[in-house]
């Protein structure tokens, strides 16, 4: 009698927390999202040679095997995530869901290496020049044109992550760590494609056919 009497009681349990659950999963919280960005500021390196760059392109595998990089670009993507949320009541339980979801996506660091061995003002060194601003505008406007799709698949995200269920309002923090964990893992492969992409854009200025080209123009 006692063991049936104890069932009952843990189904009953269950039915309640299940009810509970469903009011956590109704709750009228819509959380604002801020999605900030930046193309950092563009710096010029002049302190290497045709050799280091060609060795730093190397440890970033931007250059084809045989080919000595007299110029270089490169950046930093940033991506962060930060998340504020509530801790709302619903009978002796309390239901964790985010109100603020701050996100910063954009470049950091962008540096064109111009080799020291170039001569200033020459037609190798204004097109070395040209091509790595090139790269860098690159960088930019791809950005600029997954920033808008970007924000549309989040709000797409946090419609589909539940609120948090606990018993004690002194899980507040680590809940919020855990929400912000799971929010990390659902749009980083958002901004590894946004990653990929920049690269895919990139190659079609850093190839055998437009190299020989560029290199046509000052001979």
């Amino acid at each position: 009698m006692t063991k049936k009497l104890f069932f009952i009681l843990i189904f009953s349990f269950f039915i309640c927390r299940q009810s509970i659950s469903a009011d956590c999963l109704n709750l009228d919280i819509i959380p604002q999202i801020k999605i900030t960005s930046s193309y950092g500021k563009l710096s010029y390196n002049t302190e290497k040679n045709t050799s280091q760059i060609t060795e730093l392109a190397k440890k970033f595998n931007l250059v084809e095997s045989g080919v000595f990089a007299a110029g270089l670009s490169t950046v930093n993507i940033n991506f962060d995530i930060t998340i504020n949320s509530i801790g709302k009541p619903i009978d002796n339980y309390f239901c964790v869901a985010p109100t603020e979801i701050n996100i910063f996506l954009g470049l950091d660091n962008p540096t064109i290496y111009l080799s020291n061995e170039l001569e200033k003002n020459s037609c190798e060194y204004n097109l070395v020049l040209r091509h790595e601003q090139t790269h860098q505008q690159i960088n930019k406007t791809t950005l600029e044109y997954y920033l808008p799709i970007f924000k549309q698949a989040v709000q797409k995200i946090v419609k589909n992550i539940n609120p948090i269920l606990i018993k004690d309002i002194n899980e507040l923090e680590k809940t919020t760590g855990d929400l912000t964990i799971t929010y990390n893992k659902k749009i980083t492969p958002l901004v590894d494609f946004i990653k990929y992409e920049m690269l895919s854009e990139q190659k079609k200025l850093d190839n055998s056919d437009n190299y020989r080209f560029e290199d046509s123009l000052c001979n």
